[in-house]
């Protein structure tokens, strides 16, 4: 089973891509199989007027916002290459980006936390909504708009919420059942055939009959989302079962990029390959599930306080062979871990990386007394590591060397903050460590 949409899902948040190596992405997406992309601004977006606090317009290449032009330029370049575009905004959980900000401090749920949103202050709906009218604004012909609402951390905990919650049978999903009722509501009213998505976490573990009362069905088209190999993978029956009850149509997410670890630097295929066989299975195994599509996410970060993980250039490969998966064009056991060179946007980048990761795992081994190869690396590397892997003096020039190529190659297609952000957290450790034991 083929399903129509095949939406690769393109995480923004704090490390902008530059738009002529973001149109090479999208143009390779979509020869591997892509339909369209899922764009999470976060804090990207050129937020205007009283949200312009939520970031500095300076545009991608100084790691700001971009600016409305380039926004303007990327929904535009996707429509005349019949790619279907979809923006994501988050609306109650994963508001770290906006709860940060001391203005927006009193709506947090809880005070300690920038995580999630109170749904009981009236003042929050009209913070999402003002974020949710900017972004349609910037696309008027949008047919589908994703609303995030997942992994809300904290709900019920504030005293507004408390004394919402009195004598209420449905408890706290009653909050966030309203919260995105309302924002439904709204959207429908402003864009009355909008299509409107959102995770499906929350709904996992609410009653049916709690989900029908709002109107859900009605209202929203749920994305569900397990990014686990096929050993374990695992989506209960029943919740299909409730779900077919009261939605019309349902989304899937896999992950092609950053599902694997919190501070991971390289996209293994085969793991990535072995989730989305899990999805093709179960798109197999539910024919009577009306799947409107997939969702392919990529995330560069686990949320807006974490590390940047597996990043684009490097997860190229892992892309095209997922795509290729859910197309139905390959093979169960196709994986492709490589891409020629005209075939991998950033590509030098990619091996590049791929070299500094196993440097810095053969500087940890040295530190034990161990010494290692990596698989990965062509001959030239494996010759230069053999003779560098007993000589910490070596290994430090060679890391000093692969730290300038990659900071020069990453600068190339995103900002200089983001590059020095993955070299402090990814090499400069080693450095470090090999600068002390020289001395």
């Amino acid at each position: 089973m083929q399903v129509e949409h095949r939406i690769v899902h393109l995480d923004l948040k704090g490390a902008p891509w530059k738009i002529p190596y973001l149109e090479k992405v999208l143009l390779k997406a979509k020869a591997w199989g892509a339909t369209g992309a899922l764009f999470e601004w976060e804090d990207t977006f050129p937020y205007n007027g009283e949200l312009v606090a939520l970031g500095s317009i300076t545009g991608c290449g100084g790691d700001g916002m971009y600016t409305m032009d380039e926004v303007n330029h990327i929904l535009r370049f996707c429509k005349e290459n019949s790619l279907e575009v979809i923006q994501l905004i988050q609306t109650m959980g994963h508001m770290e980006f906006v709860l940060k900000h001391p203005a927006y401090a009193p709506l947090r749920e809880l005070p300690e936390s920038p995580t999630s949103l109170c749904p009981s202050k009236p003042e929050s709906q009209v913070l999402v909504r003002a974020m949710l009218e900017q972004v349609l604004d910037a696309q008027p012909d949008a047919a589908y708009l994703h609303i995030g609402a997942d992994e809300v951390w904290y709900t019920g905990v504030c005293s507004d919420c408390k004394k919402k919650l009195e004598g209420n049978a449905d408890g706290t999903a009653s909050l966030y059942l309203e919260h995105v009722q309302n924002l439904a509501l709204f959207l429908k009213e402003k864009r009355p055939n909008l299509t409107i998505l959102m995770w499906d976490d929350m709904l996992r573990p609410m009653r049916l009959d709690t989900l029908k009362s709002y109107k859900l069905g009605e209202l929203v088209q749920p994305v569900v989302w397990d990014y686990n190999v096929v050993h374990h993978f695992n989506i209960p029956p029943d919740l299909w079962t409730k779900y077919s009850e009261m939605f019309p149509k349902v989304w899937a997410a896999s992950a092609f990029k950053g599902a694997n670890g919190i501070n991971k630097v390289i996209s293994p295929a085969s793991r990535y390959v072995s989730n989305h066989v899990a999805w093709v299975n179960e798109f197999e195994k539910y024919p009577n599930i009306n799947f409107a599509g997939i969702i392919l996410t990529g995330w560069s970060r686990y949320e807006h306080f974490s590390p940047l993980c597996e990043i684009l250039p490097v997860s190229m490969p892992s892309l095209a062979s997922c795509l290729a998966k859910v197309d139905g064009r390959t093979l169960e056991t196709s994986v492709c871990e490589d891409l020629p060179a005209e075939e991998w946007p950033g590509g030098h980048l990619a091996k590049c990386i791929r070299y500094a990761v196993s440097l810095t795992e053969d500087c940890q081994k040295f530190v034990a007394g161990q010494t290692n190869l990596n698989p990965d690396m062509d001959s030239a590397q494996v010759e230069k590591k053999n003779e560098i892997s007993e000589n910490p003096a070596e290994m430090l020039k060679e890391l000093q060397a692969v730290k300038d190529d990659v900071s020069r190659l990453l600068s190339e297609i995103t900002g200089k903050r983001s590059a020095q952000e993955w070299v402090q957290v990814y090499l400069m450790p080693s450095i470090t460590m090999l600068t002390e034991i020289i001395k």
